[in-house]
């Protein structure tokens, strides 16, 4: 994402974004085509804003983005670097804490890219040594 990205949303939602974020918007650390850039922490500008619109200005918080269903992630403008859960549906989940620090969110985020990728080489490695009559693999 690009800096005149960054100010659009900050001038479409008429709110000012923490330093974290900006930092790390600027020198993303996922690949475009990974989880993390389409879901936990998106660097779609588009995306961004209409996510935001759960919340308003008075809110002080920002969606930064979801787990790809009911959970979307936020943090306050307030500098404080925690992420949150906004659940869309309410459940026990609803406004309590994902990660305590910024760089653990995005470690977390970064743990899930392992993950899949594990889950694909296991795939993989069953698929080669699957036996003849294991169609289903």
């Amino acid at each position: 994402m690009e800096s005149t990205d960054i100010k659009h949303i900050e001038k479409q939602l008429g709110i000012e974004l923490p330093e974290f974020y900006f930092k790390t918007m600027l020198d993303y650390p996922f690949s475009e085509d990974s989880f993390g850039a389409e879901f936990s922490l998106s660097n779609d500008p588009k995306y961004i804003i209409d996510i935001n619109g759960v919340f308003t200005q008075e809110d002080e918080s920002f969606s930064i983005g979801s787990d790809g269903g009911e959970f979307y992630y936020f943090i306050k403008l307030n500098g404080n670097e925690k992420v949150y859960i906004f659940d869309l549906e309410g459940s026990k989940d609803h406004m309590s804490v994902v990660s305590e620090s910024w760089s653990e969110y995005l470690t977390q985020i970064e743990n899930l890219h392992d993950e899949f990728r594990q889950e694909k080489l296991n795939d993989l490695e069953r698929k080669k040594h699957k036996k003849w009559w294991q169609f289903w693999i």
